[in-house]
């Protein structure tokens, strides 16, 4: 009935990125055309997609597909003629063994067998004995994920095992009810649910009613979408609720995202719902209009989801372009075809990887997208979705525990932000918890703070106020420490001096081999009211990625790659522009004023004319060299204003030279058009070049850069229109 956001988001990110490719000359010389075809999951279009993309005999590649029941169809029907074709297909089906006997097929989504193997390690390290399964009837990832927990070596049998029947994501709440009676007579202590977030959050509620209260694992669905159902409906679930992360560490923004925004502030982020008009289910009374919501912001979860898919499928574009850029540059397309396959098979895990704008990515040898499996849980006692005390990552192909810090970073004081010397001084509040008691502030590493120019190491001193024992009015097993320090940023003067800055704290485990997890607490949790001397704070938030440590693998040739989490707390922060209006804007604007005023003079007084705007010129300049100085690569918002400056009051004594020529006696037809330019276009062109300078300077949000400048302008406009209607 509508068209998800993401779907918008994946055709905005991939035509941006072909534009980019074309421009930088496509491949050896060839454009790139970008095709994008939707089957609004109707399995015999997906036939027909596939299909009509192989008669193209220019095709390059093949990205999409994110169902593993439309997957099987298309190579039931298409699958020979996809291995006789060798395009590198990349898809988002999670069952691995639909493609696996054709070697050009890939997904960027993680193996339906990796995501097991954290099940079966969560089964067995929770002690749990009578684990149940309720799957869908018709839906080969549901069947996949029940074939893996019905078997858990060295662990236990289902106690149950239930496919319920599923259509249009909707489950009837009779089907279900049958269910729901015989799960309370057999008394579970585990429910592993593939229905889908709707249907979970029903029959969720028929359990609560039911009075069972066992712990839940979803593995079809998302916890805050089966919450979101719950709003207006009682009572919820009385059993903590446990899910694989689809979207990474809760409360923790992609960094890498966080900073691809940050570039691209004038860009469009917001990708909504849109009603699909065309689906008959509207005709039908099928289709149903959504209740009025709020509007939908950048770092909503819908939308950050709706961006990282489409930055995902964007990545994808890269990496098959990357590929076909590095293949002889006269290949013709069936040779690229198979070049691009053999280089992206050697992108396999723990030996080479592509940086990417959401992630690194390689592939396992299935051919599956490489990465951790993560689980989070939203404990029964609270709303919030957090990670799980314990985590699974996987070393060389087995699953090990690996654990989880939840952290929280409490700001005191931010002072200093010198953006010549690229550094800033904090001081906050470090709190620790974890089920490992033995990690503290020996285990982390502060990444980015400052080292001393005497070689005394990193600026920061970290003071232990509480180590976690029972006996103090602090929490139990929280571990708190007092952290001061100087520490280093990038600074972005472009805009200067209506800049914003970032200052983060990077932080990450000391040692590698002993790595963690942070869980950071929610964003209400970790606002912070701050005053910082020049500076105002606009928005704070923690953000997570990993870095790449190459290494020698077994033999010297051997090149080994291990990933590793790092984190960062940042904090947004606005320049108060005040004092550069006081001593900048505001002085130029008399500058100009009186230069303006001068044109009025006679033109007998024409000495006086010149020496007024020549002193005019000197001022500005004098005014400029007086300030102190950033240091900048490129030319600041600052250095533009005083250009406009400069050009303007040359360019007005260049208008007064060309008046006194066209008018020693009267007034001819030069001097008219001189004296209409000096008189009306000078002012409105100044005018306007410093209002679009500083509005520009961040998008929509210039003209509030400065406290009351939109209200003084608002009034201006007010009282111009009431002035010309009198």
């Amino acid at each position: 009935c509508f068209n998800p956001g993401l779907v918008k988001a994946i055709q905005q990110f991939t035509k941006q990125e072909v534009k980019e490719i074309n421009a930088d000359g496509g491949i050896h010389g060839r454009d790139l055309i970008l095709v994008d075809r939707d089957d609004f999951e109707d399995k015999d279009e997906t036939v027909v997609n596939v299909e009509t993309a192989l008669e193209n005999k220019n095709l390059l590649a093949m990205i999409g597909v994110n169902s593993s029941t439309r997957g099987r169809v298309v190579f039931d029907r298409l699958g020979e003629k996809i291995g006789e074709s060798k395009v590198p297909f990349i898809t988002e089906i999670s069952l691995n063994k639909i493609f696996d006997p054709y070697p050009s097929v890939f997904t960027m989504a993680s193996a339906v067998d990796t995501e097991l193997e954290t099940v079966r390690a969560f089964i067995m390290n929770g002690g749990y004995q009578r684990p149940m399964f309720i799957g869908v009837d018709n839906d080969l990832y549901s069947f996949a994920l029940g074939d893996g927990v019905r078997v858990v070596p060295g662990g236990p049998l289902l106690a149950g095992d239930y496919q319920v029947p599923v259509r249009d994501y909707k489950l009837e709440p009779a089907a279900s009810q049958k269910v729901v009676d015989d799960i309370k007579g057999k008394n579970p202590d585990l429910l592993l649910m593939a229905i889908h977030s709707g249907p979970t959050a029903l029959m969720l509620q028929q359990l609560a009613k039911a009075g069972v209260t066992a712990p839940v694992f979803v593995m079809l669905g998302r916890i805050a979408t089966i919450q979101n159902r719950w709003k207006d409906e009682n009572p919820p679930y009385g059993g903590d609720i446990f899910q694989m992360a689809r979207e990474g560490v809760p409360n923790a923004y992609n960094e890498r995202l966080r900073r691809r925004i940050w570039r691209g502030r004038n860009e469009n982020w917001i990708f909504d719902d849109i009603k699909n008009v065309s689906n008959p289910g509207w005709a039908k009374k099928t289709c149903e209009e959504r209740p009025n919501k709020e509007e939908r912001k950048i770092f909503d979860g819908g939308n950050t989801r709706a961006i990282g898919r489409g930055i995902q499928y964007r990545d994808m574009l890269r990496l098959i372009v990357d590929a076909a850029r590095s293949a002889p540059a006269k290949s013709t397309v069936v040779e690229y075809r198979e070049h691009i396959g053999k280089r992206l098979r050697g992108f396999t895990e723990g030996r080479f990887v592509m940086k990417g704008l959401w992630q690194d990515w390689a592939f396992t040898s299935d051919r599956t997208a490489a990465g951790d499996t993560l689980i989070v849980v939203k404990p029964k006692d609270d709303d919030e979705v957090i990670l799980s005390p314990q985590q699974y990552t996987r070393v060389a192909g087995t699953v090990q525990p690996k654990p989880v810090v939840y952290l929280s970073l409490d700001l005191i004081n931010v002072s200093r932000i010198d953006t010549n010397d690229q550094s800033f001084d904090a001081e906050f509040y470090l709190s620790l918890k974890s089920t490992a008691n033995d990690i503290g502030k020996d285990q982390f590493e502060f990444t980015n703070a400052y080292r001393s120019q005497s070689g005394q190491g990193r600026l920061v001193e970290i003071r232990p106020i509480h180590d976690g024992n029972s006996e103090s009015n602090f929490p139990s097993g929280t571990k708190l420490y007092k952290v001061s320090g100087k520490f280093t940023f990038e600074p972005n003067l472009t805009s200067y001096p209506f800049d914003k800055q970032r200052l983060s704290v990077s932080f990450q485990a000391r040692n590698t081999s002993r790595s963690f997890l942070i869980q950071p607490p929610p964003v209400d949790g970790r606002r912070a009211a701050l005053t910082i001397d020049g500076w105002e704070l606009e928005d704070q938030y923690v953000g997570s990625d990993r870095d790449i440590i190459p290494t020698i693998g077994r033999s010297l040739s051997e090149r080994r790659i291990v990933p590793f989490y790092k984190f960062n707390a940042t904090w947004v922060v606005q320049r108060v522009a005040v004092d550069y209006y006081l001593r900048v804007v505001i002085p130029l604007g008399f500058i100009l004023l009186v230069t303006y005023f001068s044109v009025f003079l006679h033109h007998k007084r024409f000495e006086s004319i010149m020496g007024i705007q020549v002193t005019a010129l000197l001022s500005s300049i004098a005014l400029y060299l007086a300030l102190p100085k950033v240091d900048s690569d490129q030319a600041t918002l600052s250095d533009q204003i005083f250009i406009l400056t400069y050009a303007a009051v040359s360019f007005m004594i260049g208008l007064s030279i060309l008046r006194e020529n066209y008018w020693p006696d009267k007034i001819t037809g030069g001097g008219r058009v001189v004296l209409f330019v000096q008189w009306v276009v000078f002012p409105i062109a100044a005018v306007g070049t410093a209002f679009y300078l500083i509005t520009s300077a961040g998008g929509i949000d210039g003209l509030y850069y400065v406290r009351g400048v939109g209200t003084v302008l608002e009034n201006a406009a007010t009282n111009i229109r009431a002035l010309l209607t009198t």
